[in-house]
């Protein structure tokens, strides 16, 4: 098995920040801060003690490199970085975009939302990992074993799907509570009226999903529906509560 000690890391951002300081406390020198804005690149370095850089010529090689850049960046770093094994961090793209650029590959993709000034416990976060052979895969395991006890082996339509699915999850459920804001401000109400409802809702995360739903759709109310409908203000937000709507008498119907 290879050994990795020493990290190029390129990217700067929310999940490169997280990575580099979580390594960094497993002992991993992260040898090297690669990032096209040279303040994000100094300031994160300064962070895990290293080097940075936002010349492309001055890129060191280490024993690892980590892609941890938006999903349209990482093509466009391939050409200059070394030929040492290197990863990916993103949920959507499929491994062999590293396939013609490097002689060990692969993915490890934290299921998880990351804001740079946002600490986490990332010893429940679930690790996703891919490789193009067995041995670096199992180097994958080893380092991302160091960061949380939850490493799964995905291959990249599995992490597409997935990732697909934290949207919904996450993304989009996130957006409802937007929505939800904007109605109680028209009504100059405080939003946080609606917190302990959503706190309830969300405590309940064990359960099948579909077994805990509630409200006028899956009780088929059509006359609430309709009400409902005509107070939203948005026509954008009217098609969003009837789709929705639609869906969850749908779901429903198919499970009787």
């Amino acid at each position: 098995m290879l050994e990795i000690k020493k990290i190029l890391l390129v990217g700067s951002g929310n999940v490169a920040t997280h990575l580099a300081i979580n390594l960094k406390s497993k002992n991993y020198n992260i040898q090297q801060v690669f990032s096209r804005s040279i303040e994000n690149a100094k300031y994160l370095a300064k962070k895990v003690d290293s080097d940075y850089t936002d010349n492309p010529k001055n890129i060191v090689e280490s024993d690892l490199t980590i892609i941890a850049v938006n999903d349209d960046s990482i093509i466009d770093v391939l050409d200059f970085l070394p030929d040492v094994p290197t990863v990916h961090t993103s949920g959507y793209t499929h491994i062999n975009i590293l396939k013609n650029s490097f002689t060990s590959y692969g993915v490890i993709y934290p299921l998880q939302s990351f804001k740079k000034n946002i600490e986490l416990n990332f010893t429940d976060i679930p690790f996703l990992i891919e490789a193009n052979t067995k041995e670096f895969e199992n180097n994958l395991i080893e380092i991302c074993s160091c960061l949380s006890a939850n490493i799964i082996r995905v291959n990249s339509i599995q992490r597409k799907k997935i990732h697909l699915a934290a949207v919904f999850a996450c993304n989009f459920s996130n957006h409802m509570q937007v929505i939800a804001k904007e109605i109680m401000d028209d009504a100059k109400i405080n939003y946080e009226l609606l917190i302990p409802l959503i706190k309830k809702t969300f405590s309940r995360l064990e359960e099948d999903p579909k077994m805990k739903q509630t409200g006028p759709a899956v009780r088929k109310d059509i006359n609430i529906l309709e009400n409902h409908i005509n107070l939203i203000q948005k026509d954008e937000h009217k098609e969003i509560y009837k789709l929705i709507s639609n869906s969850i008498i749908k779901t429903h119907d198919n499970s009787n």
